[in-house]
């Protein structure tokens, strides 16, 4: 007997399980850039309608059927239909008054504070023999925020190297062999860490070099510009020093055991 295909409607309120919040919580999700894109997008208040179009317009086809998905593995959930809830386009006669009024809604929505992530996509399995000479490229203008990561990096076996100016990382990106991971402050002096990205993820041969967010600014739009950007994982500062390694391993593709006790460099 075929399984009932699910019925999604555009007035359904739509929110995380557990299982969905773990994909935003804890590094090493498998799923892919469009689904995680949704699971931002989820607020436990939004209807499939309003979540849909906030979707970038590139993924607004697959969104229903990701939602699908997404709901019948459990990390999405259907609360129901939001009887309060009225399109403002129901206001308005003019389509112009009707895109503003949405468009509004939707910079607001993203605007909203207090969102934290500490996301990562599982990278390839690497063999222990491949870390060596391993480097994680810390971009951060915060000298301590180097040291301290380059501390821990080191008990698992990770170097770092340091950037802070446009000539610092043109510098280290520039150098062979590639650092196995850059770390990327989204709030640089004088320069946006995501037009950084946008750099790294247009140049032939930084294409594919894997990029952590690290972002003082908890916000859905945040975390969303960095997912649509081509980020392997985003992190919330201030961040917590055990989840940020465990993301960093993630990416890396590097083993990571949940049940060994975390280090303690103060022990």
């Amino acid at each position: 007997m075929a399984e009932e295909q699910i019925e999604l409607d555009d007035d359904d309120i739509l929110a995380l399980t557990s299982e969905g919040e773990r994909h935003l919580r804890e590094p090493g999700t498998t799923l892919t850039a469009q689904q995680l894109e949704l699971l931002i997008l989820i607020d436990s208040h939004s209807t499939t309608a309003s979540v849909i179009r906030r979707v970038r317009e590139s993924n607004r086809a697959q969104a229903r059927p990701n939602l699908v998905a997404m709901i019948e593995k459990g990390y999405v959930k259907v609360g129901g239909p939001n009887t309060n809830y009225i399109d403002p386009g129901d206001y308005f006669t003019s389509h112009r008054a009707q895109a503003e009024v949405l468009a509004e809604a939707d910079a607001q929505f993203l605007r909203t504070n207090g969102y934290c992530i500490n996301m990562a996509r599982q990278g390839k399995a690497r063999q222990p023999v491949d870390r060596k000479d391993l480097a994680v490229l810390v971009i951060d203008d915060d000298p301590d925020i180097g040291m301290l990561l380059g501390r821990y990096l080191k008990l698992e076996g990770l170097s770092t190297r340091m950037a802070a100016s446009q000539a610092e990382i043109e510098a280290e990106l520039s150098r062979s062999p590639l650092p196995g991971l850059v770390l990327l402050d989204v709030g640089l002096k004088g320069m946006d860490g995501f037009h950084v990205l946008a750099k790294i993820r247009s140049h032939s041969r930084l294409a594919r070099l894997p990029v952590i967010m690290l972002t003082a600014t908890a916000t859905r739009e945040v975390a969303l510009r960095g997912i649509v950007g081509g980020a392997d994982g985003h992190v919330t500062k201030p961040f917590q020093i055990h989840p940020l390694v465990r993301a960093v391993k993630a990416v890396l593709g590097l083993e990571y055991d949940p049940n060994e006790q975390d280090w303690d460099l103060s022990l």
